[in-house]
C-alpha cells in the first residue's frame, strides 16, 4: 500500500466529523462523547482528512514497514501526533486540554484495534505544580476583572462563574429556557437548574445582582432567544460559546490586571481562567455557609444520603443563598437592591399620598366656598324672610289696632245709639208731660 503523506496543518473551524469519528463517538456516554467530539473536531482542523485519513496513514506506514529492519522502520503515526501536539501548544491550548485531545485521540485508534504509544512523544507536563495554585480573589479583584472585560457577554460569564460556583462547561451548556421563568418573572437570586454533563447530578444553585444586571444586558443585546438558544454564545453569532473561546477570552483579559504578574502569564499560568474562578465560589464561602451546600451549589455528588438531606424547596435555598450573597458580590446584593427599590418607592408613595391629599383639599375648599356661598344665601334669605315677616307682624299688628278701634268704634258706637235712644225716650217723656 502506497505510504500517504500527512496534510498541511490547518486552522479551519470544523462542524463535521469523519464516519470513522462518528462510529467511534457512538459507543460513549453522553457526557464522554460531548468531551470527545470536541477533541476529536479539533484533531480534525488540524487534519482535514479526519480519523478516517489518519486510520489510512498508520495502515500505510504499517504496511510500509514490512519486511523493513528494525533500524529503518518508522513509528506509525507518531511523527502526526508531534504535530499535532506541537499545533495545539501554538493555538495557546492549556497542558490538559493537550493530554486530553491525545488521549482521545488513542482511544479512537484502539477502537479500530490500533495501538498507539506516546512514550517517545513530548507532552506538555501533567497539570504543573505552578497552574495547580488557585488565586485568592476578592472581591475588589474580581470587580475589577469583570470591569476589565469589554464585552457584555465577557463581564456576565464572570460574575456569573464567581456567583453560580459552576463549571465552565456546565455553564456553557445552559440555554434560555434553563432560566427563562425566573429571569423573565425578574426574580433574583436567579435559580439555576439543570443536570452537569459530566456526571449527571442536578445542577441548583444560583446567581446575584451582579450576574443577573449584566445577564439582563447582555440577553437585551440578543434577538428572538428561543428555549434551546444557547445562553453564551460565540461574539456576533447564536453560535455556543466554547471552552476554548473562554479560555482564551479570560487569558487576553487577565493581562490588563495589576495584581497578575506579567512572568506568570508568560510562563503559561494565569489565576484568571474558568477553574480558579469557580474556585472562587467555595473559598469565598467556606468556614460561612455549610460546606455540603457549598458542594450542593457547585453541582458536585455528595452521595445519596446528604443529597436528601440538602433537598430543600427551592425558596428555601434561595433565601439561604441570598443571606450569604454578599460575600459573592462586588456591587450590590439582592436585597440591597430591593431596599434601595423600596426607599425609592417610599418618596413615590409619599408623593403621590400628598397629591391625593392636595385635591382632596382642592376639594374640600371647592365644597367650603359653594358651602359658604349657599349660607350667605341662606342668610341673605333668611333675612329678607325675617323682613317680610316682621313686615307682616306689623301689618298684622296695625290691623289688629284698626280691628280693636273699629270694635271700639262700635261699641262706642253702639253706646252713642242707647244715650241717643235715651235721651230721645227723656225728651220724649218731657214733651209727653209738657202736653199733659
Amino acid at each position: 500500500m502506497e505510504v500517504m503523506g500527512r496534510p498541511t496543518l490547518s486552522g479551519t473551524k470544523v462542524k463535521t466529523l469523519s464516519p470513522a469519528a462518528l462510529q467511534y463517538l457512538d459507543t460513549k456516554k453522553s457526557s464522554t462523547k460531548t468531551a470527545y467530539t470536541t477533541c476529536l473536531k479539533r484533531f480534525r482542523a488540524f487534519y482535514p482528512r479526519g480519523l478516517d485519513g489518519f486510520i489510512s496513514e498508520i495502515e500505510g506506514e504499517l504496511e510500509a514497514n514490512r519486511g523493513k529492519p528494525l533500524a529503518e522502520r518508522t513509528r506509525p503515526g507518531e511523527a502526526t501526533v508531534r504535530d499535532y501536539v506541537k499545533w495545539m501548544g501554538e493555538k495557546g491550548y492549556a497542558n490538559k486540554s493537550v493530554r486530553q485531545a491525545v488521549a482521545a485521540l488513542q482511544n479512537a485508534l484502539k477502537y479500530y484495534s490500533i495501538t498507539l504509544s506516546t512514550n517517545f512523544i513530548e507532552l506538555p507536563p501533567d497539570r504543573p505544580m505552578k497552574e495547580n495554585d488557585k488565586h485568592q480573589w476578592t472581591l475588589d479583584q474580581i470587580r475589577q476583572f469583570a470591569e476589565a472585560a469589554e464585552y457584555l457577554r465577557d463581564k456576565c460569564y464572570i460574575l456569573f462563574q464567581v456567583q453560580s460556583g459552576l463549571s465552565i462547561g456546565d455553564i456553557l451548556a445552559l440555554n434560555y429556557g434553563d432560566i427563562r421563568r425566573e429571569y423573565e418573572n425578574g426574580t433574583i437570586p436567579l435559580a439555576i437548574e439543570n443536570y452537569r454533563m459530566k456526571t449527571n447530578v442536578p445542577i441548583r444553585t444560583f446567581i446575584g445582582h451582579d450576574a443577573v444586571t449584566y445577564l439582563q444586558l447582555y440577553l437585551q443585546s440578543r434577538q428572538n432567544l428561543r428555549n434551546d438558544s444557547p445562553l453564551f454564545t460565540m461574539l456576533g453569532t447564536e453560535e455556543r460559546a466554547t471552552p476554548a473561546a473562554v479560555n482564551k477570552m479570560l487569558r487576553k483579559y487577565a493581562w490588563r490586571l495589576s495584581f497578575i504578574y506579567e512572568e506568570d502569564m508568560e510562563n503559561g499560568y494565569s489565576p484568571a481562567r474558568p477553574h480558579s474562578l469557580r474556585a472562587a465560589f467555595r473559598s469565598r464561602l467556606t468556614g460561612k455557609l455549610d460546606s455540603d451546600l457549598i458542594e450542593t451549589f457547585m453541582a458536585h455528588d455528595i452521595g445519596q444520603e446528604k443529597s436528601t438531606y440538602m433537598n430543600q424547596p427551592l425558596d428555601e435555598l434561595r433565601e439561604i443563598y441570598e443571606s450569604y450573597e454578599h460575600l459573592l458580590s462586588v456591587y450590590k446584593t439582592s436585597r440591597q437592591d430591593r431596599e434601595e427599590q423600596s426607599r425609592k418607592a417610599i418618596p413615590e408613595t409619599a408623593m403621590n399620598i400628598i397629591r391625593e391629599q392636595g385635591q382632596r383639599i382642592a376639594e374640600l375648599e371647592a365644597t367650603l366656598t359653594q358651602n359658604e356661598q349657599m349660607r350667605e344665601e341662606d342668610v341673605r334669605r333668611t333675612t329678607g324672610l325675617e323682613e317680610k315677616l316682621r313686615q307682616q307682624i306689623q301689618d298684622q299688628d296695625q290691623s289688629n289696632e284698626i280691628a280693636e278701634i273699629k270694635k271700639q268704634m262700635k261699641i262706642n258706637k253702639q253706646e252713642s245709639d242707647r244715650e241717643f235712644q235715651r235721651l230721645a225716650k227723656m225728651l220724649q217723656q218731657i214733651a209727653d208731660s209738657q202736653e199733659k
